[in-house]
């Protein structure tokens, strides 16, 4: 008998091996497979973020709302490698407490679109297309008093 596990890779090696049983989706069949928050501290809450895997490389947005639906936390993540992620972000809010929102979209540049490299006198354009977004997710957590 091979001294081969049948088991998955654990998620620290799947970065380095593809699952022929999984295959990599186009941007428009991108989806999230996790979404969650745990919290760190009153001011800081570590997002856990795992997306199908893709062809392309996404554009994320983060965001933690709180109770009343504001914007207390963002995170622009531009074309992840891995899609398994995890970030800590710090809650600008003077004293966080209830019932919070975290939202991750997940966008694509339009379809066709490609980054152009200047020639040599050619000013650079940095402007980046309107995004389309492909899929979102919410989640919820609490934060005690």
């Amino acid at each position: 008998m091979s001294g081969i596990p049948l088991h998955p890779l654990p998620p620290e090696f799947q970065f380095f091996f593809d699952d022929p049983n999984d295959p990599k989706r186009p941007p428009d069949e991108v989806e999230v497979r996790e979404l969650r928050a745990e919290v760190l501290s009153h001011h800081r809450v570590r997002v856990y973020l795992v997306l199908s895997p893709y062809e392309q490389r996404p554009h994320i947005e983060i965001d933690i709302l709180n109770p009343t639906g504001h914007s207390v936390g963002h995170l622009s993540i531009v074309e992840p490698l891995n899609p398994r992620m995890d970030f800590v972000l710090y809650l600008r809010e003077e004293a966080p407490q209830g019932r919070y929102r975290v939202v991750a979209s997940v966008q694509y540049p339009p379809p066709g679109f490609t980054f152009r490299l200047p020639e040599d006198d050619e000013p650079a354009d940095l402007t980046l297309p309107e995004m389309r977004e492909v899929t979102r997710a919410e989640a919820v957590f609490e934060i005690g008093a």
